[in-house]
């Protein structure tokens, strides 16, 4: 969450005024001015002295065609030309792009009617725009409100999405501030798409896009969404191939289709699951993982309270289930509520572990993946085209206040929430034509791991595990009562609490064993 800053001076970027309604109508006057001085000058000395001799009868009407024909011309150019150059400025992004939007950004409040209107002298109405700023950027178009005066709901939440409607622009951050709040919205997103090669990650963060990143550390867990056709599976290829960089990759396709063949590979010997029973076996293994971890840093002798995996060079773990539906749907009731129950723990505490789940389906349904899991599954990704409900399933309330476009004939485009709670475009990374996933898995050599196998936990550390979990559990549930926040908003904040409840576990496991020694 963001810290409260105050303002020590006016908000970037210049205010709103009634007249930029009328701004490129003055640009155009201005622009046409030396035409007008032309025509004029040509008036006064070809016209002026011929009118004098018509008027005296020396000379007939005929004397009048070439100013007419001449003024028509300089007329017709000073409309036809300024005209030109201010609307090829506007479409390629040039100097009048910027008075553009400010002219159409006062058109768009006047019609809303969010206009104050004071009474004056002799019946008359005195107009004005509330304050509101606006500024361009290098890559961003930033719209700053005045809050806590008039209008203060409208500015304060729901005029994002008009903004989005109005200049096709993509909503990357909401900043509240002491007085005023900002909407930045990313242009051309587009542009920001990297190819396959430029992708990174590096330090807990992976970059999808210029200016996009995904700290997996901070917002753990992902959530892939899309039907057949959208991009999906070359982005978990692209998610594979820079994450086994950095840790171990382990994959799971029920549907036995594209993810299946990783199997063939060396750097996938033994990492890959097709069948359900495999599957299950798979996430199980996350958990017992994840718990010999906590073990490993917790017996560590550079055990420092508060320190994720990466203090103990630990590399991550990556658990990535595709089709989660087809997997889901061939469980019985009791099957699937003990696999929800044994994998909760993950998505709850596995992040300080370093062990992330990436889950990837059709549809994002509670039918299909519990809201418990689901809502903390931090990043969130669609590619491909959705229905309005398929959205709203895949972005819960992110995505109440956006404003969604399908594309079908762009492949890998989407829209993404790293973890903020604010939805995005998103252009999943490009892979040329002559590039081969086949080729690069092929040569990709062992992904780091940590072997654990000589770690063992007792029953009573098994014990002490579940105990936490159920406590951090109860705390989830406790902060969406108190605050009246659903599932995906509260576990943003209940990760901030999380390794407190860890070193309490921690403590209350040393007083025991102290009572055990006496």
């Amino acid at each position: 969450m963001k810290s409260l800053k105050i303002f020590k001076s006016r908000p970037s970027g210049r205010r709103i005024h009634m007249r930029d309604r009328y701004i490129l109508l003055c640009w155009h006057l201005v622009m046409a001015i030396p035409f007008t001085i032309s025509l004029t000058m040509f008036h006064w000395l070809f016209t002026f002295n011929k009118a004098v001799a018509y008027l005296s009868g020396d000379l007939d009407w005929t004397i009048f065609i070439l100013p007419t024909i001449v003024t028509l011309v300089v007329v017709g150019i000073a409309i036809v030309f300024p005209s030109k150059i201010i609307r090829n400025s506007i479409f390629n992004s040039g100097f009048f792009f910027k008075p553009d939007k400010r002219q159409e950004l006062a058109r768009a409040l006047y019609a809303e009617n969010i206009v104050i209107r004071k009474k004056i002298a002799n019946g008359k109405e005195k107009q004005k725009f509330p304050e509101i700023y606006y500024h361009q950027g290098v890559e961003t178009d930033i719209f700053t409100f005045r809050t806590g005066r008039e209008f203060h709901d409208l500015f304060y939440e729901g005029i994002e999405k008009k903004l989005e409607q109005v200049f096709l622009a993509n909503l990357i951050e909401r900043e509240v501030r002491y007085k005023y709040v900002s909407y930045h919205y990313l242009v051309d997103t587009i542009s920001k798409r990297l190819n396959f090669s430029d992708t990174k990650v590096e330090d807990g963060v992976l970059t999808l896009m210029k200016g996009l990143e995904w700290d997996f550390e901070e917002m753990p867990h992902m959530l892939i969404t899309g039907g057949t056709g959208g991009g999906k599976t070359y982005f978990i290829y692209t998610l594979i191939a820079l994450l086994g960089k950095i840790g171990r990759v382990h994959i799971a396709d029920p549907k036995r289709s594209d993810l299946t063949h990783l199997e063939k590979f060396n750097a996938f010997t033994g990492l890959v699951a097709s069948e359900n029973e495999d599957i299950q076996a798979i996430l199980e293994k996350a958990v017992d993982l994840m718990e010999k971890r906590f073990k490993y840093m917790n017996d560590h002798p550079n055990q420092k309270m508060g320190k994720n995996y990466r203090y103990y060079k630990m590399p991550p773990e990556f658990f990535i289930v595709d089709e989660w539906g087809a997997f889901i749907s061939v469980l019985n009731h009791r099957q699937e509520q003990e696999l929800y129950d044994k994998i909760s723990p993950l998505v709850l505490k596995a992040r300080q572990a370093g062990i992330f789940l990436i889950i990837a389906t059709q549809k994002a349904g509670t039918d299909v993946l519990k809201s418990m899991i689901r809502d903390n599954l931090m990043c969130k990704v669609s590619l491909g085209s959705l229905s309005a409900t398929g959205y709203e399933m895949t972005f819960g309330d992110g995505g109440k206040t956006k404003v969604f476009y399908n594309k079908p004939k762009v492949k890998g485009r989407g829209y993404i929430d790293v973890g903020n709670g604010v939805v995005q475009e998103f252009y999943a990374p490009f892979v040329l034509a002559d590039f081969s996933f086949e080729e690069y898995f092929a040569k990709m050599s062992e992904m780091p791991y940590l072997d654990l196998s000589d770690v063992r936990l007792t029953v009573e550390e098994r014990e002490d595990f579940k105990q936490q979990f159920e406590a951090e559990k109860k705390e989830l549930e406790r902060m969406e009562k108190a605050n009246g926040l659903t599932t995906d908003r509260s576990a943003q904040a209940f990760y901030e609490e999380q390794i407190k409840l860890q070193k309490l576990g921690k403590q209350t496991k040393n007083k025991r064993n102290k009572n055990k020694g006496r």
